[in-house]
């Protein structure tokens, strides 16, 4: 991908490696989350405001990189909202809550959600090329043209 903000989605490729990318910082999320849930347990200190309870936070990421990874647009969308209201969460309770890294995430998120829709639009045009190619050419139309030559005779059956 040669422009990793916005790339540009044009193929099933490129859709399957946005809503890659979006599934694998997802999953930077989840274990980022998970080491800063357990040095707050084992320390008894809160890191950048995590708890015990981001352990959830962090198997919700997990099954979000997941979905994302395999394509799944409703956990894209699922985990670039969660994100989001996490953010908006944090800028409220510890302001100013917006790093490099949020903007890097939301944008691979915004991506992944842009590839899984775009994966899924190239799936059906393939689905639909392939029906294609299964059915029969449609019949071209023929006029009758008139002839001169005598029509058959009828079968001995019907002579009497």
């Amino acid at each position: 991908m040669a422009n990793w903000a916005w790339p540009e989605i044009i193929d099933e490729d490129s859709a399957r490696d946005a809503a890659h990318m979006a599934g694998g910082w997802a999953g930077v999320v989840a274990g980022l989350t998970t080491l800063f849930a357990v040095i707050s347990i084992v320390s008894g200190i809160r890191v950048m405001g995590i708890n015990a309870f981001s352990l959830v936070d962090a198997v919700l990421f997990a099954v979000v990189a997941w979905q994302t990874w395999r394509g799944s647009r409703a956990f894209a969308v699922a985990g670039l909202s969660l994100y989001g209201l996490e953010v908006l969460y944090s800028v409220a309770t510890h302001p100013p809550g917006i790093g490099i890294l949020t903007i890097i995430i939301l944008l691979a998120l915004i991506n992944g959600v842009r590839g899984t829709f775009g994966l899924h639009k190239y799936e059906q045009l393939k689905q639909q090329q392939q029906l294609m190619m299964t059915q029969p050419p449609p019949m071209a139309f023929q006029a009758a043209m008139p002839s001169t030559s005598v029509p058959p005779p009828p079968p001995p059956d019907m002579q009497k």
